[in-house]
């Protein structure tokens, strides 16, 4: 705490005559001198007083300066070092978001790929899909036109046997005709005619 400035005031009491005491005696040199010294005892104390509060005040601004002084200072400190932070995690977000724009460019190009690829399948599986089903649909008309060849086969063949059959039976019938009309005749010349109709 500063001291106040200035010393305590004493009582004014009344003037009197310039070299005279309190009840108006007429002091001495000695007593003159011995006053004076008091005096200037009080004057140099009270300076002494005044220079200390001076001194102290002197030095309490100067350490508030001081301090003033180290606060600017680390505040600077700090301002730079937060700039220095924040333009690092600015150079790092810039370039997290430029490896990530990066690698979502990659997997969209990927993907379109993959879409190509996959259309291509299936415009090839459709492809296959429609020759096949041409292949069978060949492979079909070939199986019924053969199913209808076999059958008119069958049919040909049935009505040749059935033909076959009938004159087999006529010869048959004829021949055995004949046995009955000629008993005597030569049995192996009977047997060649018939082997011989037969074949015809």
């Amino acid at each position: 705490e500063m001291p106040k400035k200035g010393g305590k005031k004493g009582k004014k009491g009344k003037k009197g005559k310039k070299g005279e005491g309190e009840e108006g005696v007429e002091l001495t040199p000695e007593e003159k001198e011995a006053k004076a010294k008091l005096r200037i005892e009080a004057l140099e104390r009270e300076l002494v007083q005044r220079t200390d509060v001076m001194n102290r005040s002197m030095q309490s601004y100067n350490d508030m300066r001081q301090r003033q002084a180290e606060l600017l200072a680390d505040f600077e400190r700090e301002k730079q070092d937060t700039f220095a932070i924040t333009a690092d995690m600015t150079r790092q977000y810039k370039a997290m978001q430029e490896e990530l724009l990066r690698r979502i460019n990659i997997l969209e190009n990927t993907i379109q790929e993959q879409k190509d690829q996959l259309d291509l399948a299936r415009q090839a599986n459709e492809d296959i899909r429609r020759q096949k089903d041409q292949e069978l649909a060949v492979k079909d008309a070939q199986i019924a036109d053969l199913k209808q060849k076999m059958e008119d086969m069958a049919l040909e063949f049935g009505e040749m046997l059935k033909e076959t059959l009938d004159k087999m039976s006529e010869k048959i019938e004829a021949t055995s005709n004949d046995w009955e009309q000629d008993s005597g005749g030569d049995v192996q010349k009977k047997l060649e005619e018939l082997s011989l109709g037969m074949a015809t």
